[in-house]
């Protein structure tokens, strides 16, 4: 079989195989006794045959030689990987907070009979309740970031 490639096809196909290799390699070392470790492994060669090619695709910039393989090179990989790794990181980072912050809230001002019985009539769909909690802190990081958010040690 053969796949035919434009420049900027190839272009989005390394970086992919870098993001999928970086995340990979991530799981792969913090959680050892699964299968990321492998699926990590399978990318990484993946990743090298796709570099192989990068000068045929005038990609060459992408690549250079590390002890015998073809890898990201530095530059490019904080550019083209680590630049895209870190919005998503600071984005789920945001995300996952608001969340917690505004079901802590949530549960503050609703007693578990009443959650209990929000979940029945939704579903277990608590997006429409959540949704104004979630969005006071959505605000916050949008405006401030995370200067503002501090641990009260007087309760």
């Amino acid at each position: 079989m053969k796949i035919n490639l434009t420049k900027k096809q190839y272009k989005d196909l390394i970086i992919m195989s870098g993001l999928a290799n970086s995340v990979l390699g991530i799981l792969g070392d913090s959680l050892p006794d699964t299968d990321y470790k492998r699926r990590s492994d399978r990318m990484n060669e993946l990743e090298e045959y796709f570099l192989k090619y990068a000068k045929d695709f005038d990609c060459g910039e992408f690549v250079e030689e590390f002890e015998g393989k073809d890898v990201f090179e530095e530059k490019a990989y904080e550019k083209h990987i680590m630049s895209i790794i870190f919005d998503y990181d600071e984005g789920q980072l945001m995300s996952n907070l608001a969340n917690k912050l505004a079901w802590r809230d949530f549960r503050e001002e609703h007693s578990d009979k009443e959650i209990e019985k929000m979940g029945k009539e939704n579903g277990g769909y608590f997006g429409v309740e959540l949704y104004d909690y979630e969005k006071k802190y959505w605000d916050e990081f949008e405006q401030h970031g995370f200067n503002r958010l501090m641990i009260n040690t007087d309760k």
